[in-house]
């Protein structure tokens, strides 16, 4: 059988006043577009709407006659503002259908939160054709609905249920890109030079692309490279995609870290569990940021065994044994003071591998010797201890940030 080959065109409708305001800022949007971007499908348009039914009923048809994939964000709890599931049903002619196993479910799951009978009667009236996504951290369930040849696609407004319920959206247009779509791409993850770095290292690959094509997008503190092919054969889509992959590894070598959703941060978890090696961790300049992302994976509590915020001098000294003769002479933001921070992080936390941070975040505590955004890493094994200098910029957030990437990237090397 022959199946027609069709490009999906999508755009991203983000539904709240909060957001048209300025008072929220619309991470969600980003994040679906991120998701689209991975799964090859075409976004062409975002839109943020305010909580009124006729103004999105209205950018909801303009939408529909643009694009075949519309994904909302917002509008479907239990308030007489949540208007998104009235504006979709009346715009693609559907029935408000009441749910009862929904009700039975917001009831069962979240008996202490109390939910008005009301407000649990209009989150479980779902469109009489459209699939339910089940919403594991919240109350208000997504919808798909597909008609005519049109899908739209219905999800929460808070980040943490909308990013849990993307999971089935991917798994359902992944059905459908074998018929519907012929773009794919890879995104290859670079840390440690930056996005001219990387142009100039690959001037020649990028000057002859075609088809792949290549994107340079600079990411938080790294730079991503997307390569994107347009076939109609799946097999031809990956395999010319590997091809300018080798290509680019070639040149750009140690500096790829990973690839697609990868993080350093599940890298790094990756191979501490997978060697069944315990870590350490002490930070200055960082303030626990480090420690944040190693305990943001699942299951880190197999491989992190112990974290210190020695932020001040006395608590390096009393919790990590880094002498104060030391810090005095050689300056709390030093080489030496970092490794003796790693190796008080092993033996403190009995671990395999100890990690230390040590640094200026700014905007104060720069001397002409020290300047805002030095940065000492030190990392302590068994076998070795080492230690590199890094002087990152921009502003404080951004400095704690680049510490943090560069030692999880030195962790990911080191074991």
């Amino acid at each position: 059988m022959h199946l027609e080959v069709i490009e999906m065109e999508a755009e991203i409708i983000s539904v709240g006043t909060e957001l048209l305001l300025g008072d929220v800022v619309d991470t969600n949007a980003a994040y679906i577009a991120r998701k689209l971007s991975l799964l090859g499908i075409d976004l062409f348009r975002k839109t943020v709407v305010g909580d009124n039914k006729e103004r999105l009923s209205r950018i909801l048809k303009e939408a529909l006659d643009r694009v075949d994939l519309i994904i909302i964000s917002g509008g479907l709890g239990p308030t007489e503002d949540d208007l998104t599931k009235e504006a979709v049903s009346e715009v693609m002619e559907e029935k408000l259908i009441l749910n009862k196993e929904i009700v039975k479910n917001i009831q069962q799951r979240l008996p202490s939160k109390n939910l008005p009978e009301k407000g649990i009667i209009k989150q479980a009236l779902i469109p009489s054709s459209a699939k339910i996504i089940t919403n594991e951290l919240g109350s208000a369930p997504g919808i798909i609905l597909e008609k005519k040849s049109k899908i739209i696609i219905s999800l929460p407004g808070v980040p943490r249920e909308m990013e849990k319920m993307m999971e089935e959206v991917i798994s359902y247009l992944s059905t459908k890109k074998e018929i519907r779509g012929y773009i794919q791409s890879r995104f290859l993850k670079i840390w440690g030079i930056g996005e001219s770095q990387v142009e100039e290292k690959i001037a020649d690959i990028l000057k002859e692309q075609s088809n792949p094509t290549i994107a340079l997008l600079v990411g938080k503190g790294e730079v991503h490279l997307r390569i994107t092919a347009k076939f109609d054969d799946r097999k031809v889509r990956e395999e010319k995609i590997k091809e300018l992959e080798d290509k680019i590894r070639e040149r750009l070598g140690d500096y790829i870290y990973g690839v697609d959703e990868e993080t350093l941060e599940f890298l790094v978890s990756s191979s501490l569990r997978k060697r069944g090696l315990k870590l350490g961790v002490a930070e200055s300049c960082t303030g626990g940021l480090l420690s944040h992302r190693l305990t943001n994976i699942p299951g880190s509590s197999n491989y992190y065994n112990c974290g210190v915020v020695s932020y001040s001098n006395q608590a390096k000294s009393e919790l990590l044994n880094v002498s104060s003769s030391l810090i005095q002479e050689k300056g709390a933001v030093s080489s030496e003071v970092a490794k003796k921070m790693a190796e008080g992080a092993k033996k403190a936390a009995k671990a395999d591998i100890g990690i230390g941070i040590t640094g200026i975040a700014g905007p104060t505590g720069a001397t002409p010797e020290k300047p805002v955004g030095l940065v000492y890493i030190a990392i302590s094994t068994q076998d070795k201890k080492m230690c590199q200098k890094f002087i990152f910029s921009g502003d404080r957030e951004k400095i704690k940030w680049k510490a943090s990437q560069a030692a999880l990237y030195l962790l990911n090397k080191s074991i």
